[in-house]
């Protein structure tokens, strides 16, 4: 008699044969068709069938319910390995020619018979694959913004099989090939790799994977860039950064951005890190220029490359307050840190492997941050964030109370803790009111003031004391900044025009251009058959040639700078001179000035 103990064993142990059975029953079965095939090929078709099998993750190999069935061809196309019909598989007879006995399997057979399979799984009742939305966002047929369907794949970089951007179904099945057959896949695609865990089950990787991520960032000077390693678990938050518009065509709806709040080496995670600005970047969506002339109808017709530039706040702030005198509010984003560390990966493999256009009006920062945000945490894709508009995408943020724009209602507040940046035209203004306490210099309005010829501010440089001096001073500076930017322009324009460029600058800043290109698109800085997110010993390569680019790139921008300011128009050169003239002028008499000063103050 079995006793109660082992009666409810028993039981157990039939239920969990009962539950087992329909997967041991559908286990992955491969028939081989031996027609046409000479007995060494029979053998080394055999032996290719019982290794992948091998390969195939049990929860793989569950999923399928009949047999599937392997011939080998001569007939198919030369550039093609495989093909799957009605549940049958279809190989090329010749990569059976070099197998060989106590030698690994030849990739490209494993690699085939793996990708058929997955077209076989993917097509049967149990999987539709490559039908889920998800994996068509992290694939890179992204969402239109403003009707239904997807784009184009744009997603070309650092790609391990060009065919993968075919169709989603062969973005499943290459991608299923080198999971299985890469021990680091899931460190140059996670994303994908979880993915593919989520939905068909874990896979056994040996490779511990570098948490930080590589991210090509600007520096300071032009023409230079350095490879930044971001540790997600140093990220405290992820503002969105909205730049006021302008009077500028392509800048009157504003520039959206976003701001990651990064923890200065050693400072716990936390609110603190906010006032960490040094160590803040902004991810910002720009149409990057990569010829000599910049044009509003190429902009509206997806001719420039839409490229994730990664930027210190502080350039940022300094680029829109300072000099296109533009405010900056940044608004903190909901976000938890699962949230952010998928985010944080989405930007890297943006960065690396797209190569978008961007369109002012369709395809512009504002939907492409949008694609970025919904493509990087999963829980915002279901709501949608396409939006035209950086306001629009802003509004669509908070309806979903992802974002907390409370932060800017009390403007002055929202300065002192960092959530908006003013634009220097208030400070101006009470720079030019100082001075204008001691001196009748015309007009009351400091727009008005630098505007003016530098000869009429001219008359004012010796007039005022110590505290007139360096307001004067500081807004000569702006008049400067205002001015350069103008010259620019004109600048543009001459080398846009071959008959009136000069050959050798054109040339030298096409050749600057195109370095600037790889240091924004930085796959081109690594060799190799690589793709995803860069291997250690490819960071190195793209931190080495970064460096390269960088010291070559530096001086010759500043050279070229030096020698276009000779191609100005006279009109122009004289204004830069006059403005150079009251700027040392102004500097002399301020340190005169502090001099008499300290005498007066001086103990006797």
């Amino acid at each position: 008699m079995r006793t109660l103990g082992q009666v409810r064993r028993w039981r157990w142990a039939v239920l969990i044969a009962w539950l087992a059975a329909p997967f041991a029953q559908a286990a992955l079965q491969l028939e081989l068709q031996p027609q046409g095939l000479s007995a060494a090929q029979s053998v080394a078709a055999e032996r290719a069938l019982q290794q992948v099998r091998m390969r195939m993750p049990p929860s793989w190999q569950g999923r399928f319910q009949q047999p599937v069935k392997v011939r080998w061809s001569d007939t198919l196309p030369a550039h093609v390995h495989g093909r799957a019909r009605n549940g049958t598989i279809t190989l090329q007879r010749a990569l059976l020619d070099s197998v060989q006995e106590d030698q690994p399997l030849p990739r490209p057979l494993e690699a085939a018979l793996i990708h058929e399979l997955t077209h076989v799984l993917d097509r049967s009742p149990q999987g539709g694959w490559s039908r889920d939305a998800r994996l068509r966002d992290l694939a890179g047929w992204q969402r239109r913004p403003w009707r239904l369907g997807r784009t184009g794949n744009a997603f070309s970089g650092r790609s391990p099989d060009d065919y993968e951007r075919a169709s989603p179904a062969e973005f499943l099945a290459v991608n299923a090939e080198h999971l299985l057959l890469d021990p680091d896949y899931a460190c140059r695609r996670p994303a994908v790799a979880a993915w593919f865990a989520d939905h068909l089950g874990p896979i056994v990787h040996a490779v511990d994977c570098d948490t930080r991520l590589p991210l090509m960032q600007a520096e300071e000077d032009a023409g230079a860039a350095t490879l930044l390693e971001l540790d997600p678990a140093r990220v405290y938050g992820v503002d969105y950064l909205l730049a006021e518009g302008n009077d500028q065509l392509m800048s009157r709806w504003g520039h959206s951005m976003l701001r990651l709040v990064i923890c200065a080496p050693g400072r716990p995670r936390g609110p603190a890190c906010r006032m960490d600005l040094s160590h803040h970047r902004v991810l910002s969506y720009r149409a990057f220029v990569g010829d000599v002339q910049i044009s509003s109808w190429r902009g509206l017709t997806g001719a420039y490359p839409s490229r994730l530039f990664v930027l210190p706040l502080n350039q940022v702030i300094n680029e829109y307050t300072q000099v296109e005198l533009r405010g900056l509010s940044s608004v903190p984003l909901a976000l938890e840190a699962p949230d952010i560390a998928s985010l944080l990966e989405r930007v890297a493999q943006v960065h690396w492997s797209y190569d978008g256009r961007y369109l002012f009006v369709s395809n512009n920062c504002a939907v492409e941050t949008g694609k970025l945000l919904q493509e990087g945490v999963p829980r915002l894709a279901s709501p949608g964030l396409n939006r035209l508009t950086p306001r629009g995408l802003l509004s669509r943020l908070e309806r979903l109370g992802v974002a907390d724009a409370s932060v800017l209602a009390d403007r002055g507040q929202a300065t002192r803790q960092g959530y908006y940046f003013a634009s220097a035209e208030d400070h101006y203004q009470q720079l030019f009111d100082a001075a204008r306490q001691q001196l009748p210099l015309g007009t009351a309005d400091v727009g008005h003031w630098l505007r003016q010829p530098a000869s009429e501010r001219a008359r004012w440089v010796e007039q005022g004391d110590l505290r007139a001096t360096a307001a004067l001073l500081l807004l000569e500076q702006a008049a400067l900044r205002r001015e350069e930017l103008r010259a620019r322009d004109v600048l543009k324009r001459l080398l846009g025009d071959p008959g009136n460029a000069d050959g050798t600058a054109r040339d030298a800043l096409r050749a600057l251009l195109e370095d600037t290109g790889q240091l924004i698109s930085p796959a081109a800085l690594v060799q190799g058959d690589g793709y995803g997110l860069p291997s250690a010993d490819e960071r190195v390569q793209a931190s080495a040639a970064a460096a390269q680019l960088s010291a070559r790139g530096v001086p010759a921008w500043q050279a070229l700078q030096t020698q276009l300011k000779h191609r100005l128009p006279q009109a122009q050169q004289r204004e830069l001179a006059l403005i150079d003239s009251n700027l040392a002028r102004l500097g002399a008499r301020m340190r005169a000035l502090a001099r008499e000063d300290e005498g007066r103050v001086a103990p006797h």
